[in-house]
């Protein structure tokens, strides 16, 4: 029996060609039909293709643009902004793995950190003394999020909203890999997940233990690209660990 998929919606538009491989998430139906659109199923072209899950997730904003970050590295000269981002990033994760929030303990792996970056500051004109004293300033909101979710079971005060709005209460009880290396080709993509943990969830009607990426976002403000990435990575992790 001859096989069709069937294309809809906005995937009516995909760049397929005869002799293009493909992978197909989904079933076909009892007269050999397979519907792909919003609502089921996926077609993935070329999946032994890896493309980077943030390379995904920017061109929600511009196609472009992600392709050019891609393709193009950047020359230019670090900003105070993106040495911050990094130097946090650091801290973050090893707090994570050590589970210290403590101020002691926060104070002197930031000025270690911090110390990795002088030739950077320099390049920046940015006053190290300065940098780590505001470094410091920026744990205690570290602290106060580990206050709350970092626990073996919900706390009362760890409350997240879902996008339809619903609430619960969640902790992270379990860190399972700090940089965690995500390849999948069945949906062709690849990552670079800041840290997998396992959480806790519990909500009127159901409690449950997931494993799930979580990303250190240090700008000001979330967005679709941030949210792209966090699916992508909940993707790949499903994948990997068939949770």
């Amino acid at each position: 029996m001859n096989k069709i998929i069937l294309l809809r919606d906005s995937w009516f538009n995909s760049p397929c060609s005869p002799g293009s491989f493909a992978h197909l998430i989904g079933n076909f139906d009892k007269s050999g039909q397979c519907v792909v659109d919003f609502t089921q199923n996926l077609l993935v072209l070329h999946p032994d293709h890896l493309l980077s899950a943030t390379v995904v997730s920017d061109s929600f904003s511009c196609t472009r643009r992600a392709v050019l970050q891609d393709r193009v590295k950047a020359t230019s000269e670090s900003s105070e902004s993106q040495i911050h981002g990094h130097i946090l990033h650091e801290i973050f994760q090893e707090a994570i793995k050590a589970n210290r929030w403590d101020d002691e303990w926060l104070h002197k792996t930031i000025e270690l950190i911090a110390s990795r970056y002088l030739e950077s500051f320099f390049e920046t004109n940015i006053d190290p003394i300065l940098a780590i004293d505001q470094l410091k300033a920026k744990a205690t909101a570290l602290q106060s999020w580990a206050d709350v979710f970092i626990a073996p079971v919900p706390k009362g005060n760890a409350n997240i909203r879902d996008r339809n709005g619903g609430q619960s209460t969640m902790c992270i009880n379990k860190l399972l890999e700090v940089e965690e290396k995500v390849w999948s080709p069945m949906y062709g993509l690849k990552g670079n997940v800041d840290a997998t943990v396992q959480i806790f969830i519990n909500d009127k009607d159901d409690a449950k233990t997931l494993t799930v990426p979580f990303e250190l976002k240090t700008g000001k403000h979330s967005n679709a690209a941030h949210k792209a990435q966090t699916a992508l990575y909940t993707l790949l992790l499903s994948d990997r660990y068939g949770k």
